[in-house]
């Protein structure tokens, strides 16, 4: 009687069955492409690959840090000095403003996917990520046979073989110099030198200034002198009309 039951409920109800043993076996795991949660730790990447410097600097700059991990899952490109450069530049950055430190930052970086053969066949000026509007912030990839170098009016960097890490969307490059644009080193960079020309041309400041009372004294000396030889004239006419007359006497 029971095993007929039974064959009559799976044979009627047999979802029940199928049901049960559906809920019994594991869930299969969702497959994806992005990065893991790790992988996008950007900071993480950046000092296990030569950039830990660097990447110090990138984590107190918050605003810095955010811009660039807004971008990295949509494809970023960045181009990072090594920790000796980086440590050698430390003071120059230290002087610059909360601003500027945030450009300086967003510079290294490119917001797109660019690995080694993207990067070779991308000769010319590239934005990057403090690209914005009327401030540029732009620099040139330059390649020579097998050396790519990336330049701006002030630095030349190359980049040091075919990246340190590179997995889209994210490629990291090292560079052997810090990236400095022009917006914000020029001044530095147009400075006229000391000692130049133009200053040699100036009067001395460590000679002393004429007086307005030597001034003055000058202007009267030359205004008695002219005095002087009117004078003298005058003199020598009437000294010789006298001796004219009294010739005439004596005759």
């Amino acid at each position: 009687m029971n095993l007929l039951f039974l064959f009559l409920l799976l044979l009627f109800f047999p979802s029940l069955f199928i049901a049960q043993t559906t809920t019994n076996s594991p869930a299969p795991a969702p497959t994806t492409l992005a990065l893991d949660s790790t992988q996008l730790n950007l900071t993480h990447i950046l000092s296990t690959h030569g950039c830990s410097a660097f990447a110090l600097s990138l984590l107190s700059s918050t605003s810095a840090e955010k811009a660039f991990n807004d971008v990295v899952e949509g494809g970023f490109t960045v181009f990072c000095p090594n920790d000796d450069v980086w440590s050698e530049f430390s003071p120059k950055f230290k002087n610059l403003t909360p601003p500027a430190k945030t450009s300086l930052l967003e510079f290294h970086g490119v917001p797109i996917y660019m690995p080694l053969p993207v990067l070779k066949s991308n000769n010319g000026d590239t934005n990057t990520l403090a690209t914005d509007g009327a401030a540029r912030f732009d620099f040139t990839v330059q390649n020579e046979g097998e050396d790519v170098t990336v330049k701006t009016s002030i630095t030349t960097a190359k980049v040091d073989g075919a990246g340190v890490f590179d997995e889209d969307p994210l490629v990291v490059y090292l560079i052997d110099k810090v990236l400095e644009p022009e917006e914000l080193f020029t001044a530095d960079v147009m400075a006229p030198p000391k000692g130049g020309s133009d200053v040699g041309a100036a009067p001395s400041s460590d000679s002393p200034a004429e007086s307005p009372e030597e001034s003055v004294a000058d202007q009267n000396a030359d205004g008695n002198s002219g005095v002087r030889v009117e004078g003298g004239d005058q003199f020598h006419f009437m000294a010789v009309a006298l001796c004219a007359w009294m010739g005439f006497s004596l005759l």
